[in-house]
């Protein structure tokens, strides 16, 4: 782990706190109305009962899911989550059709997910551009090290 006190680069900074804005945007808009994401885990999990209880741990376990990225990133410059969220991030894109479809009901009334989905994968793709700067290149190369002429 690397020293709390280390100064991160901006870009690792930034990062943190827009992927933790993603996620929030995520949980937020799913405890604002859980009727509806019990029905729309429902949809996609139709093999679970989706009771309020279960509904606000599926949420809480995405919520912390995404920190961990976060914490491998901008705690111990972790090459592998830069992939490991690069890839997720792509995954969703590969969704993208789908995720359109749920947000204008596909043509069958009313839609599954609003604009806290599309603010929430528009953040999750800026998080994954923050990670390939210049700066966090070198954040993920030196891996927070401290030169041998750096004394704390």
């Amino acid at each position: 782990m690397i020293a709390l006190s280390r100064r991160r680069p901006g870009s690792i900074n930034l990062f943190a706190v827009v992927f933790l804005a993603a996620a929030l945007v995520a949980f937020l808009d799913g405890m604002r109305d859980l009727p509806a994401f019990q029905n729309y885990m429902g949809q996609n999990v139709p093999d679970i009962v989706w009771t309020r209880d279960a509904a606000i741990v599926m949420l809480s376990a995405r919520l912390s899911i995404a920190l961990i990225p976060i914490a491998m990133v901008w705690l111990s410059a972790v090459r592998f989550a830069r992939w490991m969220v690069t890839g997720l991030s792509l995954v969703k894109l590969l969704n993208l059709p789908e995720g359109h479809r749920f947000i204008t009901g596909g043509g069958a009334g009313e839609p599954l997910v609003g604009a806290a989905w599309w603010a929430a994968m528009l953040l999750s793709l800026v998080a994954v551009a923050l990670l390939f700067t210049p700066a966090s290149n070198r954040w993920f190369a030196e891996k927070g090290e401290v030169g041998p002429a750096v004394f704390e």
